[in-house]
């Protein structure tokens, strides 16, 4: 057995958890050295400060990890607050929205049901449970909560946005805009409002939010990060117009106010890819786990690709659910990297992979009604298909490949809802995260021979009968000619394409570009100097 744990040692161990937001963790170890020192005054006074954090502290703490992106810490801290104030309304509704950031619906769920257990009918409890609901699937369900929460003034913008989002998400952009109109009188300057309307309207010279928008935009500052969403919704509204010059102007704002806001970096993830690369290069393959309830397949690329399409393809196939965009994937493999790098570990053992397969098949699991195949559809997941491969011998990893200039004007004039993507509002970005994409895949393919079905977007748009009957069958699944029909799903999206998917299939997508072809030069020489256009 290990030696124990100096003093010193523990000490440090518990200031770290402490650092990390992980009190619970910091207590155990404080208490494991009382047990063998009960006189030690370090950590009779290090478990005293941890005991006596009052509430109001903890919510501070958390909604600072937040502001840090730390969620899995924040997650925590809000657990605590959570259960040290007798599960109040505001400590829980934290918890639960942190967990919906984390992609843990299931989880934000049961922090949502135990406030409302304590305060039946809190409107906000009853909004945020039925977004919880949406994200897993449920959106008859999470209408009902959205509608329950009605009826306290201006706070019903919120659930009256998320009635637009769920109308959307079913293909009736006419009753979505309704919503997103009602929620724009009552918060008249939320941006993200004006964007959501933006999506599911077209614009002509007499609508009248586009005065609006234009008053909104006036009175933002030049460099105010939360007005982005307004210059994505201009982008929309003057490109409908057909003047596109002034909505290409926008469009940069808002990309330039987008990415001032994320701070992103392209060189984390360059270092990110290689550690994982190098992780997997000789990694075992788990040999005959036990058989899995659910047998997933993982429909993988860069956003923008054309996932959302394949997935709709799929979902029609006999005894298949699309589960959407998951993070669980992301969630798991995060964990794994993080112990590697702090254990300074440079190869994944059976061990390993055996706990991110069990993690990653407990969180699909939330997602199953019962269908023995699920689609998870996070094209990001593409970063962790080295992990997916030697975990799971059985699953079918689907990737797409899109006309590059295409998939990166797509990308640049999207604002996307989360922080995942945030390499999408640069053009040089864009280009470089191009390329480390192409040799992440193309490293995976080598190493995981005949593991990856790539689909052509092209020729799956240009002529769709012959390649979704090899998609249907590079899955292992039932043929139906309803897979030839992706359109006629009545499937709830929730992604950028949810509009795109209900039209039969063609390929006017990958001519979008040519309307900005002239503003676009800059991004055609970023991808031509990448190597990723000749």
């Amino acid at each position: 057995m290990p030696a124990a744990l100096s003093v010193d040692q523990s000490l440090k161990r518990a200031q770290r958890a402490l650092k990390n937001g992980d009190r619970q963790e910091a207590k155990t170890v404080l208490t494991a050295v009382l047990q063998r020192f009960p006189a030690n005054r370090r950590a009779q006074q290090a478990l005293a400060q941890i005991d006596d954090v009052p509430v109001a502290e903890l919510v501070a703490e958390a909604q600072w990890l937040e502001r840090t992106r730390a969620y899995d810490s924040a997650e925590r801290v809000w657990e605590q607050a959570f259960q040290r104030s007798g599960k109040e309304a505001r400590a829980g509704l934290g918890l639960a929205l942190c967990r919906l950031t984390l992609g843990r619906p299931a989880r934000a769920l049961e922090a949502c049901e135990a406030v409302l257990s304590i305060r039946p009918g809190h409107p906000m409890a009853l909004d945020i449970k039925g977004r919880a609901l949406r994200d897993l699937g449920r959106p008859d369900e999470a209408e009902a909560c959205h509608k329950s929460a009605l009826g306290n003034g201006v706070i019903d913008a919120g659930p009256l946005n998320h009635l637009g989002i769920l109308a959307q998400a079913r293909g009736d952009r006419h009753t979505a805009a309704e919503f997103y109109r009602q929620a724009l009188v009552l918060a008249p300057d939320q941006p993200d409002l004006h964007h959501n309307l933006s999506r599911v309207i077209t614009y002509h010279a007499q609508e009248p939010h586009l005065a609006n928008l234009h008053a909104q935009i006036s009175n933002a500052a030049p460099d105010d990060i939360d007005a982005a969403p307004l210059h994505f919704a201009m982008f929309k509204a003057l490109d409908d117009l057909g003047e596109y010059d002034a909505a290409f102007a926008h469009l940069e704002i808002g990309n330039r106010l987008r990415k001032q806001a994320f701070t992103y970096d392209i060189r984390r993830d360059a270092a990110r890819f290689s550690f994982c690369r190098a992780l997997l290069a000789d990694a075992p393959v788990l040999q005959n786990p036990d058989p899995a309830a659910i047998r997933p397949i993982f429909v993988t690329g860069l956003p923008r690709s054309g996932t959302t399409l394949v997935e709709q393809i799929l979902s029609q196939a006999p005894g298949t659910q699309a589960g959407g965009e998951l993070a669980v994937v992301a969630n798991a493999a995060a964990r794994v990297l993080r112990a590697m790098q702090i254990g300074k570990h440079n190869r994944i053992d059976t061990d390993t992979l055996a706990t991110f397969r069990t993690e990653v098949l407990d969180g699909l699991r939330d997602f199953s009604d019962g269908a023995p195949v699920l689609i998870d559809k996070m094209p990001l997941n593409f970063r962790w298909i080295g992990l997916i491969c030697a975990a799971f011998p059985e699953a079918k990893i689907l990737h797409l490949e899109r006309n590059p200039l295409a998939v990166a004007w797509s990308l640049y004039r999207h604002k996307f809802s989360g922080g995942g993507n945030g390499f999408a509002y640069d053009i040089a970005d864009i280009a470089t995260y191009l390329l480390l994409h192409r040799d992440l895949v193309s490293s995976w393919q080598q190493l995981y021979p005949g593991r990856i079905t790539t689909v052509d977007y092209g020729a799956l748009v240009q002529n769709p009968e012959p390649a979704i009957r090899s998609i249907i069958s590079a899955c292992d699944l039932e043929w139906s000619d309803a897979c030839l029909a992706p359109q006629n799903s009545s499937r709830s999206v929730l992604t950028a394409s949810a509009a795109q998917v209900r039209e039969p299939i063609h390929d006017e997508a990958d001519q979008g570009w040519r309307r900005y072809e002239s503003q676009l030069a800059p991004l055609r020489a970023a991808l031509r100097a990448a190597n990723i256009l000749p």
